[in-house]
């Protein structure tokens, strides 16, 4: 049986996948995915045990996420030109693009709500705000899907070697 040690010592260790990227944006994908879904659970979480502080971990977390979205999208903006589009690549990654423009569209918009309602949740228009977020969420979990839908089935982006 071999020993932890020894699984470790036959690790080649460093940053060795980043010499695999082809592009950037993977490494930014999971940011506004983890950013924007903890947001929501932070308001929600919040408004049941009805907790302030949710409400502020909920507003920096999404204020964060929306920024995480604008790089992405632009890291994917810059990446839909060094991979092959072939086959029904280009149609899955055109709706991937879509979505997430609409993800940073309703981000920007809801972030701004958020901004100028000068509270850690807006009280007017809550309700709104909190399907606001549901609808960002599904989009965002679509997106995401379409994304990797890309990355393991059809292989866009993958690595320069293929997958053993």
């Amino acid at each position: 049986m071999k020993s932890i040690f020894t699984e470790f010592s036959n690790v080649e260790w460093g940053l060795k996948g980043l010499q695999e990227l082809i592009n950037i944006h993977p490494l930014f994908v999971h940011f506004p995915v983890a950013l924007l879904l903890a947001s929501t659970a932070f308001f929600v979480i919040g408004l049941i045990v009805r907790n302030e502080n949710l409400y502020i971990a909920g507003k920096w977390t999404f204020y964060l996420g929306t920024l995480a979205a604008a790089v992405t999208v632009w890291t994917g903006l810059e990446a839909a030109k060094t991979v092959p589009h072939g086959g029904g690549t280009h149609e899955i990654m055109m709706v991937h693009q879509y979505f997430g423009f609409v993800v940073l569209g309703l981000s920007l918009v809801l972030s701004a709500w958020l901004f100028f309602s000068k509270t850690n949740i807006p009280s007017k228009g809550r309700v709104f705000f909190l399907l606001g977020l549901l609808l960002l969420n599904a989009v965002l979990i679509q997106g995401a899907d379409l994304g990797g839908r890309m990355a393991f089935l059809n292989g866009v982006g993958v690595g320069k070697k293929s997958a053993l």
